[in-house]
């Protein structure tokens, strides 16, 4: 099926995608290519040559941590990785290097980081797409991040709702649970008010219900 699976990263968290990519890796015991690009026309230049170097190599250290744990998170499945950095426009660059690798599937997220020092990784999956001459597998980050899959993320969630309508939870006094499609979080805000944050677990759209005042 696949012998070659391609995992550009951007150095984002991004483990939907790394998640995927193994997946499939382990379905087809294929070798995972982890690849970071060091995009030269997204590097912040400084005025001195020793300031460029610097930013270069902070840049290329980033990259060795982001490939290396997608390395380790396939190790641990027992499956073989190889990583590489290289330099040059993102999307040619992952095109290429898929070329190089003979790689059978790209695998990429549709959101990333983005910033003076960073390429959207979202625009580069777009380019990829386009340009490539194998399949490109593409992971809907956004989507992964509103969904809401156990307890933990639930109580994650609940207190970004409730701080985005101005209000500190101070405690999350009982196990959020869930009934069919839906979590409830019980929460206690600094003030003393309490509240049920009713969060969809698929869309992670929320409901909130005051449901005690001190």
């Amino acid at each position: 099926m696949y012998d070659r699976i391609l995992v550009p990263t951007d150095g984002s968290d991004q483990p939907a995608v790394v998640r995927h990519a193994l997946n499939v890796a382990e379905l087809a015991d294929a070798t995972v290519h982890a690849l970071y690009v060091v995009d030269e026309k997204a590097l912040d230049y400084q005025p001195s040559e020793s300031g460029r170097k610097e930013t270069r190599e902070a840049r290329r250290e980033e990259g060795q941590a982001a490939v290396g744990d997608i390395a380790e998170a396939a190790e641990e499945r027992g499956l073989e990785a190889v990583t590489a950095i290289e330099e040059g426009s993102p999307a040619e660059t992952v095109v290429d290097h898929a070329d190089e690798v003979d790689a059978e599937m790209i695998v990429m997220g549709t959101r990333g980081r983005s910033g003076v020092d960073r390429y959207v990784l979202g625009s580069v999956t777009e380019q990829v797409v386009r340009r490539s001459e194998v399949p490109v597998l593409t992971v809907n980050l956004e989507r992964q991040r509103r969904a809401v899959r156990d307890d933990e993320t639930a109580v994650e969630r609940a207190k970004e709702v409730l701080a985005d309508e101005g209000h500190e939870v101070a405690e999350v006094p009982e196990q959020p649970y869930r009934e069919s499609n839906t979590w409830i979080v019980r929460a206690v805000t600094a003030d003393g008010d309490t509240f049920n944050v009713h969060l969809d677990a698929a869309s992670g759209e929320s409901r909130v219900a005051k449901i005690r005042s001190e």
